[in-house]
């Protein structure tokens, strides 16, 4: 079984990449799992030994900030479950993979979490990734398709454990203007609690910002105490946060996945751009499926690239959201160096793109 990750900061194009996916008849493409799973801390990353009804825990239990952000006016367009029809409410707790990843492989959410909740608890122990690939391989078959291609948000952050999970993994770089994807987080509700719960995890020393309990409430100042229990999301959009901070983060995760991506051998590891896809979609979703190990059909890349859209947005001008960005504009340069791809600088703002 093929399986590969497309990785990258999060509001650079791939959730238009996974819809895409989608239409492949070949594909098997599993949405925002691990982005998910994140959610939740560490529970769904490393090597340990589970048996099913474990496994089941961590796919099926609830993760309370997506509930906090689905429960609150501020909408999220990653979350697809029907949540004013569904039979779960984010109040009372929605599974970990009925956020994002099922209502992307059907219209019936509910029927294949049942499916899933019936068949994975009576799975004998294995380490977690053998459960996880057990689990590919079974929507593998319900989807009829021949490979597998996983995408998240935000997925650099938690690269280097996808790489020991899965070391036999294919893993694509898709990458955005700084500038582009600093404005676009900017105004995400996911990623303002993601970057405020970071804030908060430096401060007290933490190594996830999802480690973060009501046992930390008291040690942290008042624009962040909140995010120590159930996320007040109105407070998150209220609170201040510079553009610069927004592209501060980018640049780290940029840095910091380049340099673990360039220790993968060459034919494992590609660089896509948000902006080749818009230039020229057939041929970089062409490439995208062969990389893959998927048949590029005539009929597909006409629908995926016609599924891409440029919108027209101002350039970003502030000189500290650009020095902000520079880290990662020069961690894209040195990775197009090694292993191709086209890098837009900071001062060349595409428009276009959510």
């Amino acid at each position: 079984m093929s399986i590969t990750f497309v990785v990258g900061t999060g509001r650079c194009g791939s959730t238009m990449l996974s819809r895409a996916l989608q239409a492949h008849p070949d594909v098997l493409s599993l949405n925002e799992l691990f982005t998910s799973l994140a959610c939740r801390g560490t529970l769904g990353f490393g090597g340990r030994t589970v048996d099913g009804r474990e496994f089941w825990e961590v796919l099926g239990g609830p993760v309370r900030p997506l509930d906090a952000i689905a429960a609150s006016p501020y909408p999220m367009p990653e979350l697809l479950y029907p949540y004013g029809s569904g039979r779960f409410r984010p109040g009372t707790g929605v599974p970990t993979v009925s956020h994002m990843t099922l209502p992307a492989l059907t219209a019936d959410p509910d029927a294949l979490h049942d499916e899933l909740a019936a068949a994975v608890p009576t799975w004998p122990a294995r380490p977690l990734p053998g459960q996880y690939r057990v689990l590919f391989e079974e929507l593998r078959q319900r989807e009829n398709a021949s490979v597998v291609v996983e995408r998240s948000g935000a997925s650099l952050a938690f690269l280097p454990a996808l790489r020991a999970m899965f070391p036999e993994a294919r893993f694509v770089h898709l990458s955005r203007s700084g500038p582009a994807v600093a404005l676009s987080m900017s105004r995400h509700i996911g990623f303002r609690t993601l970057l405020l719960r970071t804030e908060a995890m430096t401060l007290l020393g933490l190594s996830s910002p999802f480690e973060l309990g009501p046992e930390h409430i008291t040690s942290l100042p008042g624009h962040l105490a909140h995010l120590a229990g159930d996320v007040d999301c109105e407070l998150v959009m209220r609170t201040p946060v510079p553009l610069a901070a927004f592209a501060g983060f980018w640049s780290r995760l940029v840095v910091q996945g380049v340099d673990e991506l360039t220790h993968l051998p060459a034919d494992r590891r590609m660089a896509l751009s948000y902006e080749e896809l818009l230039d020229d979609p057939e041929q970089h979703f062409a490439r995208l499926a062969a990389f893959a190990g998927a048949e590029t059909h005539p009929g597909w890349l006409r629908e995926a690239a016609a599924s891409v859209l440029r919108t027209d947005r101002p350039p970003v001008t502030d000189p500290d959201t650009l020095r902000a960005c520079a880290p990662g504009d020069r961690a894209l340069a040195r990775q197009a160096a090694l292993f191709g791809g086209s890098p837009e600088p900071a001062d060349l703002v595409p428009t276009g793109g959510p």
